[in-house]
């Protein structure tokens, strides 16, 4: 049941809503209440694994107890990490386990997202700084059900403060008719991307992918026009299913933080990571890079960046492409540290080297989709040949469609303000990086226009709704 699906945004969102929004004033049920509808969620999306994920969230909580007991002794909190991290890669990379032949288990709803946010509890509990909880909370707190099909990941210090306010208290956060509009904006909207956007550009990308594969030429247009319908696609089904979470989220009076923030507004490599995927990044920062970097020597710091690029790469999976990926990455961020660190390049530069980075971040991300979307190295060594002019076809050929959508795309996401700078306000300071919002005068309000765009949002995308397919990172 899929948040893209009629049973779900019908029948499961209305319903565990209303309950909540009558029940949750109930002091027995102000844990138990979201927690069932929670496991309730697991269980119609992945019910064979529901019991493993149980069993993590216990095995956690008790670790995370052990830890907090034993703080100074590090190797219960190595012990833990590295019962998490063993756990996951037998799913990622069970392939290379498994003898040929065997099939190969399914990946559990969501397990990168719950062992990586109870990686960094543990970690948080280690340094003392994460209180202790009992049970049910801990439970909820991992197992909340928004964030579990593909993130954000969450922090137990934003999220654990609203789940613990004592119902009927003024400091709770139950969901008043403001948060209702504000939830149902972010959830129709981000449909809207997913159902109704991210499919032009899945179009856009013709059948180049398939031609590589099979090592048929293919030309220097239709091959940008590929790449970069493959990264547009990935953003509106990626930032539509975060929106949705958030929205989802906020219809129980709860905050998600942002996990996308107008990325192909970024004028440098450096600042299009902080915008993407903001929670995987700020995880990577808090539990990878500064462990790494205490020692505040600058090759360290360009090492730990290498470090932390391989790692995204790796998450995403063990193939040559992406860890080629991986190196790819790692020397634009350090190569955009270095140019900072010299002068080169200023953090704020004028207008000429604004618009430059932008056109270079695009054309430097776009062309590390053929290492992102190829799962061998033949595919991706064709594709990057199509990128050179060297794919052995003319350099024209490409359709107007193709070309007409990348064209509207680009300029669309440089020249208006994202969803989440329109709703910016009615988000709390810890979930949106504000110093990077845009101001406008079409900022979220409750009025007859909103309310005329979300409606005739979510009568396209239920029109859409059944061909819709499922969301990219779900279950990653």
């Amino acid at each position: 049941m899929s948040f893209t699906s009629y049973w779900f945004a019908l029948a499961f969102l209305p319903l565990s809503a209303y309950a909540y929004h009558r029940l949750i004033s109930t002091r027995q049920l102000h844990l138990l209440l979201p927690l069932g509808i929670s496991l309730f969620f697991y269980y119609l999306n992945d019910a064979h694994n529901l019991l493993l994920f149980c069993a993590s969230i216990g095995a956690n909580w008790l670790l995370a107890g052990a830890i907090g007991r034993n703080r100074g002794k590090n190797r219960y909190l190595a012990l833990a990490i590295a019962g998490n991290l063993c756990f996951l890669a037998l799913y990622k990379y069970a392939k290379f386990f498994v003898a040929p032949g065997t099939a190969i288990p399914a990946l559990p709803l969501g397990i990168s997202y719950f062992t990586f946010t109870q990686i960094a509890f543990l970690v948080d509990t280690a340094r003392g700084q994460a209180r202790s909880t009992n049970p049910l909370e801990y439970a909820l707190f991992v197992a909340w059900f928004p964030h579990l099909p593909a993130g954000p990941l969450l922090s137990h210090k934003d999220m654990l403060p609203q789940f613990l306010a004592a119902p009927g208290t003024s400091s709770a956060l139950h969901p008043a008719p403001r948060d209702y509009a504000v939830g149902l904006t972010l959830f129709a909207m981000g449909l809207f991307k997913k159902s109704c956007i991210s499919p032009i550009f899945l179009h856009a990308q013709g059948d180049v992918f398939v031609r590589a594969g099979q090592g048929d030429p293919i030309g220097l247009v239709e091959t940008w026009i590929a790449c970069l319908g493959f990264l547009f696609e990935t953003y509106y089904d990626f930032c539509g299913y975060s929106e949705m979470a958030m929205g989802i989220s906020r219809m129980f009076g709860i905050h998600l933080p942002v996990n996308f923030h107008a990325p192909f507004k970024s004028s440098s490599p450096v600042e299009f990571w902080t915008r993407w995927h903001v929670t995987l990044g700020a995880f990577m920062r808090d539990y990878l890079y500064r462990p790494l970097t205490k020692k505040r020597q600058v090759w360290r710091h360009y090492a730990a960046l290498f470090v932390v690029m391989m790692a995204v790469a790796i998450w995403h999976g063990a193939t040559i492409p992406l860890l080629v990926f991986g190196v790819y990455q790692g020397l634009l961020v350090t190569g955009n540290h270095a140019l900072r660190r010299w002068n080169l390049v200023s953090r704020k530069g004028g207008k000429l080297q604004h618009w430059a980075g932008r056109i270079f971040t695009l054309a430097a991300i776009g062309f590390s989709v053929s290492l992102w979307a190829t799962p061998d190295w033949q595919e991706a060594r064709h594709v990057i040949l199509g990128l050179l002019g060297a794919g052995q076809a003319g350099a024209w050929p490409g359709g107007f469609f193709g070309i007409a959508a990348i064209l509207a795309a680009i300029a669309f996401n440089w020249s208006t303000p994202s969803l989440i700078d329109l709703v910016a306000k009615e988000l709390p300071a810890w979930s949106v990086q504000l110093k990077k919002s845009a101001t406008s005068k079409l900022a979220w309000k409750p009025s007859l226009a909103w309310a005329a765009a979300v409606a005739l949002a979510l009568c396209l995308t239920l029109i859409n709704l059944s061909g819709v397919k499922e969301f990219k990172y779900a279950g990653f």
